[in-house]
């Protein structure tokens, strides 16, 4: 009998996805077999008479006792959400937010600089998602919307709620979803409650760099009290991190044929594609983070309650980086002997039917550079809200809520250039998949032969600096009167409300190109104080190293120097957004069996958004050098209103069976930093016509008709399952295009236009498409399966994405994605908790995708991530109340217990297939941290 291979003609990386998809589907079903088994199982042994328990008949702790608090929450929900709840007070499950969230269903989180900062919603990226802090939006210390959640630490958040379907009171919200963060409330506490922790943390890539740490502590207490026969609450919180975080790095720059381009090189096979240019690195971060939250209550009757909340936070990151790069490209000539780089010893591996350099030696590198760098990041956030609800009538109550907040960024980095003063050969041995590198350079840590300076990638500067800085405030208020409709059998409540916010964000930046004294004259390193570092990962031993900052005023002069992209960075951004809405909560039982609520309800949004930025011009009358200023400037803006309906209805058919059905326009406001009124347009002196590029003050949000169905059976109080699909027509999209523009209001610079009119390269709203996909979800209490496991427990989800947008828009790349977005994103959780005893182990997967990242200069790049996998531990012991150590908890976690590392990958140019090969690789070792926590 002939069998026929399914995977037959299909790609290694398709055959690979396909096989990870088959697994993790097999894995899933069987997952959610196993509590319906237990049900069936439990059902035929209990007598018919027995009543179904309600999820607070039973009284867990610690773990089980929040995943009891998120099972009910979601249960309990008018919308379809997810939930992390503390198992104490700041007692997340995670060593981070932004881990804790990410292990929730179709959600997941994006490393940066290998710590979890930022969060995808449903295959989207943080740009697209909104971030609350007791239901008030928050402001960003980067440079567009989203929210860096690594500002927030985790002891002083009690739980965190994302909101996958908005409701019309719901405001701030994204278009993937939102974030909504929790503090806690003292007066929720039944008594005094104080708590303090401390932890050591230890990095298993050791100290990469001298001066460098890879050890750390975190440190954090709090205080809950009630004052007043209990109508009096305060809580206030305090948490220190000071971590370390190691990255050992190796890059290629790209990879290509040459050939194709006219320009073969010495030694390469014909048509071959080879790396053209590299880089490795060694990077060591500490970063400091100080956070207090604070919450008074006040509530000395039923009719009047009122709650102040403030949060600060400081978080300081040193960071200290050594580099090596060379180009070894056909058009790069050595500058001591005017010759190309030629080819010896080549080995080559066939990549998709194309022969890829990927062994042998380059000769006459010239164009190589070591780079020494130190850069600093100072970011303050302080958010602060007060609300007070009024009740009387029985039927009426008034909320207002004022609130306000506030983020300062202040971002430096110094680098100075340091090269051979002859060419030198490159041996190498390179991955075509996973791993590092390997390279072999002569001559790396001999001072002797090593000079500051020379400039030998033509730079024309032998260093630079440059300073960002940012602020972003958002002042709020917001008035909600809700009224109790008793006399309607389908109606029980209704909300009209209004918001009222302004936020500002206002950015600058300043460069300057750094020089040698006497001329630029390079300075032999002997003579420098220096130390030494260890790129032993990729072959090439001890590489010298030194304090950029240490020889900046000794050896440096400043030059001030600014590219057009530098000074496009000075711009500032407001909006004024007016919010009305109006929501009916729905309660009635549409049969014996089945009770439907849920809520209908509409915004209005109005929106008003102007933006100041400068008009930048090259002053240089040679067309072969530049000096650009800014040379005038301009205030532009638009307004526009947007009307979105939402609809969240939930049938309850008893015994823990629900289905929810969901539908709404949502919206998402444009990146920031696309909306700044920097441009580099102006009027041809001959034309007298307008033309150029720039930012959008006019640009408008992404918009999204969005519907959602969600299955939900609950069995008990730490088990349930839930299969979920949802669908977003994306409306419009925002991509850089060619348009008609009106410059009405644009500086000429003294050059009248015949018309207002002209062409313009802008981010602009275009056409989009669809995300869709479907999130399978469950959590399961060993007990359920059988008395014996009492104690074990499993939560598991996988979701499957997929969207038909292309980022670049109509006639774009057919490699690029979403930003955010991985097809399949999967996590998995087993522990076990009992006798004062508790561990867990969590894994985390995503697909790859295209993440957005830091750059150069303070620009955002794109990368082409590969997929990922996860696994943290933690083990931990509660001493028991009748020990004399009763109240202190001791714990061991292991973030990234496997070493996982960063990865991407990139296209190469010059061939007609279309083969990705490596590009850039990262490993950032294990965290391991151990401590204790005491409560009296």
């Amino acid at each position: 009998m002939h069998h026929t291979d399914p995977a037959a003609g299909m790609s290694p990386r398709a055959h690979r996805h396909a096989l990870r998809k088959q697994q993790l589907a097999m894995a899933c079903c069987l997952a959610l077999a196993f509590p319906l088994a237990a049900q069936a199982q439990q059902a035929e042994a209990a007598p018919a008479e027995q009543s179904v328990e309600t999820l607070d008949t039973v009284r867990v702790t610690g773990i089980r006792a929040a995943i009891a608090t998120a099972v009910e929450t979601k249960n309990e929900s008018t919308s379809i959400v997810e939930v992390v709840s503390a198992e104490d007070i700041g007692k997340l499950p995670d060593i981070s937010i932004a881990d804790s969230i990410s292990r929730l269903p179709g959600l997941t989180m994006q490393r940066v600089d290998g710590r979890a900062q930022v969060i995808h919603i449903r295959g989207m990226s943080e740009q697209f998602g909104g971030t609350l802090l007791n239901g008030r939006e928050q402001v960003s210390t980067g440079g567009s919307r989203g929210v860096e959640l690594d500002q927030y630490p985790a002891e002083l958040i009690n739980g965190v709620t994302v909101y996958k379907t908005p409701d019309a009171s719901l405001v701030g919200q994204g278009l993937s979803g939102t974030v909504d963060m929790q503090s806690i409330r003292p007066l929720d506490f039944d008594g005094r409650r104080i708590t303090f922790s401390g932890q050591g943390e230890y990095n298993s890539l050791g100290k990469l760099i001298d001066g460098s740490s890879d050890k750390g502590y975190r440190a954090s207490a709090s205080y809950v009290d009630q004052f007043a026969n209990d109508t009096i609450g305060f809580a206030i919180g305090v948490a220190r991190m000071d971590s370390p975080f190691q990255e050992q790095q190796e890059k290629a720059w790209w990879w290509g044929n040459p050939d194709t381009w006219g320009a073969p090189q010495a030694g390469k096979p014909a048509d071959a594609v080879a790396r053209q240019a590299g880089e490795a690195s060694l990077k060591s971060r500490d970063i400091t983070r100080d956070g207090v939250m604070a919450v008074f209550e006040f509530k000395p009757s039923d009719t009047f309650h009122s709650i102040l909340d403030v949060y600060h936070s400081t978080f300081d990151q040193d960071e200290v980086e050594n580099s090596i790069m060379w180009n070894n490209d056909p058009w790069w000539r050595s500058q001591a002997n005017g010759n190309p780089v030629t080819y010896t010893n080549v080995g080559t591996t066939t990549v998709g039917g194309v022969p890829v350099v990927t062994s042998g030696t380059l000769n006459n590198v010239g164009a190589l550079n070591m780079l020494n760098e130190v850069n600093q990041r100072d970011d303050k956030l302080f958010s602060v809200g007060w609300l007070n609800t009024f009740r009387w009538g029985g039927v009426y109550t008034l909320k207002t809520d004022l609130s306000y907040s506030r983020a300062e960024s202040e971002r430096t980095m110094l680098e100075l250039q340091s090269a051979f003063g002859t060419p030198r050969t490159i041996d190498f041995n390179l991955q075509t998949g996973k791993g590092f590198n390997s390279f072999t350079i002569p001559g790396l840590s001999d001072p002797t032969q090593i000079y500051l300076g020379t400039d030998a990638m033509g730079w024309g500067r032998d260093g630079r600096t440059d300073r960002a800085w940012t602020e972003d405030t958002l002042k709020s208020g917001r008035f909600e009167l809700n009224r109790l409709v008793e006399s309607s059998d389908f109606l029980r409540s209704y909300d009209v409300g209004v918001n009222f916010t302004r936020r500002n964000k206002d950015r600058e930046y300043i460069a300057y190109y750094v020089d040698l004294k006497n001329g630029r004259t390079p300075v032999r390193m002997d003579t420098v104080p220096h130390g030494f570092a260890s790129m032993d990962f990729i072959g090439l031993g001890n590489v010298i190293n030194f304090n950029a900052r240490d020889l900046l005023g000794r050896y440096y002069d400043l030059r001030y120097q600014a590219s057009d992209s530098d000074l496009k960075k000075n711009y500032g951004v407001e909006e004024d957004i007016k919010t009305f809405y109006a929501k009916a909560n729905i309660d009635m039982d549409l049969t014996d069996t089945v009770r439907l609520r849920g809520n209908v309800g509409v915004q209005y949004i109005r929106s008003e958004q102007s933006s100041t930025g400068p008009t930048v011009a090259d002053i240089d009358p040679d067309p072969n050098a530049f000096d650009w200023v800014i040379a005038g400037g301009q205030t532009i803006g638009t307004s526009y209103g947007d009307i979105l309906p939402s609809m969240n209805l939930s049938a309850d058919f008893g015994d823990g069976l629900l289905l929810r059905f969901a539908a709404a326009k949502t919206l998402m406001r444009g990146p920031i930093e696309q909306m700044g009124a920097y441009t580099g347009a102006g009027v041809d002196p001959t034309t007298r016509l307008w033309s150029g590029s720039g930012g959008n003050p006019k640009l408008e949000p992404y918009r999204a008709t969005a519907y959602d169905i969600s299955l939900e059976k609950y069995f008990g109080p730490t088990t349930y399952a839930a299969l979920a699909v949802f669908y977003k027509n994306i409306e419009t999209y925002i991509y850089t295009q060619n348009v008609r523009w009106d410059f009405t209001g644009y500086d000429d610079l003294g050059i009248p236009a015949i018309s207002n009119w002209g062409n313009f390269s802008t981010p602009a709203n275009g056409s989009g498409g669809y995300m869709r996909g479907a999130e399978l979800s469950g959590a399961l209490g060993g007990d359920m399966i059988h008395p014996a496991l009492d104690g074990f427990g499993l939560l598991f989800n996988a979701s499957y994405t997929e969207s038909s947008i292309d980022p670049d828009g109509p006639g774009g790349s057919s490699t690029d994605t979403l930003p955010g977005l991985s097809k399949v994103v999967a996590n998995a959780t087993v522990y076990y908790e009992k006798h004062g005893f508790s561990a867990r182990i969590s894994q985390r997967y995503r697909d790859e995708y295209r993440g957005e990242y830091a750059s150069l200069f303070g620009d955002r790049i794109y990368q082409n991530t590969m997929a990922e996998s996860t696994m943290d531990l933690q083990v931990g012991y509660d001493f028991p109340e009748t020990s004399k150590l009763s109240g202190l908890s001791v714990l061991l976690q292991v973030n990234n217990v496997t070493n996982e590392p960063y990865r991407t990958e990139t296209t190469a140019g010059g061939i007609d297939q279309t083969i990705f090969l490596p590009s850039e690789y990262k490993e950032y070792g294990r965290q391991y941290l151990l401590g204790f926590r005491y409560k009296l």
